[in-house]
């Protein structure tokens, strides 16, 4: 049998909420009490895999996904009310409960259903679902204006919005984890790690497991940045400050030789063009603010990324980083357009912010 789970009628870690945060889910059911509902959504794909991870080994006997879990991407297209009943009132086999995870439903969409016939069905669904089972609905986004479905789901369980992590908390996990294995690692090669993987946890893990195995078998008691270059994903960021330096100062070959080494390194076009489009912007928001602590608290970047946003914005003024914005995104329209090939309008972009 699948280990006992309690219920918990818990939906909120705020009075001012009605959504319940990620670390208050996995808190939740790392003591065994779960819910008979939730709606998870947002856009850290990651983290709600892990709470559905941590359902199906609360509820589901080992050995008996085949038959106690029901899985399914709808793909945009709301699940049949009746289906829906179906799945979840089967009963388990051998597991404490029968685990439905839907995702894409819609439900919680411009298209979910609007008669008052339709909305009664899946809202007495949400109402009326069995103590033997579990039913997940998983949602790139909710349309709070849809609210008859919206508080209908707050009613019937949990509900969270789970968002990418700050670089702070990205930070913290991943020397954490580090040290959990024997693994120190400086502040400037933390903030370089969590640059490199652009906020996703998924990635940060994978990097983060390959350093511990690679620091375990070399000996290694404290990563530096040199180590995290040489184990880790390319410094796409990092390059496209050296792009941007290079910019500055008018050196177009150099700005041409770093966008050389990042096409060798198998790095997409596209990817380099938005990266700098990004940068760019981030620069007008430092060259803006002014100083490294508003940079944080307003790009919730860290800290070290932040300085150096400000000291490379005073390379520019404000009008040379607007006019490169423009031509950023006007070399991705002549792109898309057909008017010009890729690596060639990434060129003639260089060449020409590099003219001044």
């Amino acid at each position: 049998m699948g280990k006992p789970a309690k219920k918990t009628g818990a939906k909120s870690d705020s009075s001012s909420s009605p959504l319940t945060s990620y670390e208050a889910i996995a808190a939740a059911l790392k003591s065994g009490n779960t819910s008979n509902f939730y709606l998870l959504f947002g856009d850290e794909d990651y983290l709600i895999e892990r709470v559905i991870k941590m359902l199906e080994r609360l509820l589901i006997a080992p050995g008996c996904q085949d038959t106690d879990l029901y899985s399914l991407d709808c793909a945009g297209n709301a699940p049949d009310s009746e289906k829906l009943y179906e799945w979840i009132a089967t009963p388990p086999f051998l597991s404490s409960r029968r685990l439905v995870v839907l995702k894409n439903t819609a439900l919680f969409s411009t298209k979910s259903p609007d008669t008052p016939t339709r909305l009664e069905e899946y809202t007495n669904i949400f109402r009326k679902i069995p103590e033997f089972s579990c039913l997940v609905l998983w949602e790139d986004k909710v349309d709070r204006r849809k609210k008859v479905m919206y508080e209908a789901a707050i009613s019937a369980g949990v509900v969270s919005e789970i968002d990418r992590r700050s670089a702070d908390e990205l930070s913290r996990w991943a020397a954490q984890t580090l040290s959990r294995n024997g693994v120190k690692i400086r502040v400037d090669a933390i903030g370089s790690l969590v640059d490199r993987t652009d906020g996703s946890m998924r990635v940060m893990e994978n990097e983060v497991q390959k350093i511990i195995l690679s620091a375990q078998n070399r000996g290694i008691t404290e990563l530096s940045l040199e180590d995290i270059d040489e184990m880790c994903i390319p410094d796409i960021r990092g390059s496209v400050f050296q792009m941007t330096d290079a910019i500055g100062a008018k050196n177009t070959e150099r700005a041409l030789r770093v966008l050389d080494t990042l096409i060798s390194m198998k790095e997409p076009i596209p990817r380099i063009r938005f990266m700098l489009s990004r940068h760019i912007r981030q620069l007008i928001c430092a060259k803006e603010l002014g100083s490294p602590d508003r940079v944080i608290a307003t790009l919730k970047v860290v800290p070290f990324v932040a300085r150096n946003l400000v000291n490379q914005s005073r390379s520019f003024s404000m009008s040379e980083l607007l006019k490169l914005y423009e031509a950023c995104a006007a070399s991705d329209l002549s792109v898309k357009t057909g008017k010009m090939e890729d690596r060639l309008s990434l060129e003639m972009l260089l060449l020409s912010a590099g003219k001044g």
